[in-house]
């Protein structure tokens, strides 16, 4: 089962601002500019959504080890 989480990389906020108040080399290539741009753009891991789903893992059932 998948549970919506909030986004580590932009902790929420929907838009990169991982090195120090710009986007990180990754979301900066994502969204179509230079690496080295001062620049911030949304989150690339999320899709400026500021959330992701992740798979929830599964519990083994009682009387399984």
């Amino acid at each position: 089962m998948k549970k919506l989480v909030k986004c580590e990389h932009c902790e929420g906020a929907k838009q990169c601002r991982a090195k120090g108040g710009r986007s990180c080399d990754a979301c900066l290539s994502a969204a179509g500019r230079r690496r080295h741009d001062w620049a911030t753009v949304r989150c690339s891991y999320c899709g400026g959504r500021g959330s992701v789903w992740v798979e929830e893992e599964a519990k083994p059932a009682e009387g399984e080890q």
